[in-house]
């Protein structure tokens, strides 16, 4: 089976020597544990806890805050023991009936049911950390988001940040690193977020986008964790770019419908109807292809100029098929879609790219073939 070309390959070894680097700066959880002498007073200077009734008749749920390791709820029998809990690590006890959201918050969510099921829940907000608590063990920090929401991240350690994501007080998405440099991302609530596993740093464009006659469209890349392919469809014609974060990889347009060196192209590039065709490998591998955003109603697609096969003078192929992006925000009356919504909703970070090499793109295919469609 071949490959592609030598810039493919340093591209990603430089993006797994990143990973690699971040992954041997993160102490392991042998270095980092604390010592038996020293467990007992973080916990009480940045530990909060309550006693709040359940919804079970004749029992009681103690509530725990702590500044580093996050929320626990314990259901208590009559007699005082726990019969079930929830925490960071196990969030939801669907048989008891208890759950625990917004977990890398400063005042989680307690949430119990016994009748009707998870939405018929009572919600309880933990009790809030003492004050000064959790600013020396990373606090959070709060990003507001192009849809207008804020989302706050999380910091454990260097490298270990944490993002959820909710809606109606549920958990629906959680990006969580493991080691610095990676990058994770999903498709939520309209939007394309990307989580720095180096910086935490959460940023996030809207999926689907119009500006008149142009529309804009991300898609997931085979490229693993932290890579997408935005579209772009005009009358100009379309153009695809293939992103490690913000970073563009490669492009391909109407006038330069190929990227061979970086397995990304266009079919149908002149037509209503443009495709994009993406895979990490060479030989007969097969693309997997996208559709390129529709035009809107009324607009359509500039004849592409042909080049004259006499020596006079004429104007290039690249230059007859230019594609002009529109830059910027997005225009007033975005139009605003929900895409990718089959992308796995916990990606953790530091598993699988600090292992990459040159033979990178098989695994990544295969990740991404085992987390996404």
């Amino acid at each position: 089976m071949s490959t592609y070309t030598s810039r493919r390959v340093t591209v990603h070894a430089a993006i797994a020597t990143v990973a690699l680097a971040g992954a041997l700066l993160t102490p392991s959880a042998a270095l980092a544990a604390t010592p038996a002498g020293a467990a007992a007073s973080a916990p009480e200077k940045c530990t909060s806890v309550a006693t709040v009734p359940s919804v079970r008749t004749g029992m009681s749920v103690t509530l725990t805050n702590r500044a580093e390791s996050g929320p626990k709820a314990e259901l208590k029998d009559g007699k005082g023991k726990v019969v079930a809990m929830v925490d960071k690590a196990r969030t939801k006890d669907a048989a008891a009936g208890i759950a625990v959201t917004g977990t890398s918050l400063a005042v989680p969510t307690f949430s119990q049911w016994a009748k009707g099921g998870e939405h018929a829940a009572k919600n309880t907000p933990f009790p809030k950390l003492p004050a000064g608590c959790g600013t020396d063990l990373g606090g959070d920090t709060s990003y507001k988001l192009v849809n207008g929401e804020t989302v706050h991240v999380h910091k454990f350690a260097p490298g270990h940040y944490r993002a959820e994501f909710t809606t109606k007080g549920h958990a629906v998405k959680i990006l969580e690193t493991e080691a610095g440099g990676e990058l994770l991302d999903a498709y939520v609530h309209g939007m394309y977020v990307v989580l720095s596993g180096s910086t935490g740093k959460l940023s996030s464009e809207f999926i689907s986008t119009r500006s008149g006659c142009t529309v804009t469209r991300i898609v997931p890349s085979v490229f693993g964790a932290g890579s997408s392919v935005k579209l772009t469809n005009g009358p100009t014609g379309p153009k695809a770019q293939l992103r490690y974060g913000s970073k563009v990889l490669a492009t391909a347009d109407r006038a330069h419908p190929a990227s061979p060196d970086m397995g990304v192209k266009i079919v149908d590039a002149n037509t209503a109807a443009p495709q994009l065709g993406q895979r990490t490998q060479g030989g007969n591998t097969p693309y997997r292809m996208s559709a390129f955003p529709s035009l809107p109603k009324g607009c359509a697609t500039a004849t592409p100029a042909k080049t004259t096969t006499t020596p006079a003078p004429a104007p290039s192929a690249h230059t007859a098929g230019s594609q002009t992006v529109p830059k910027g925000g997005v225009a007033a009356g975005a139009e605003v879609k929900e895409q990718g919504g089959d992308r796995t909703a916990l990606y953790a970070g530091g598993t699988g790219a600090a292992a990459l090499g040159a033979a990178g793109f098989t695994l990544l295919r295969r990740r991404r073939a085992a987390g996404r469609v």
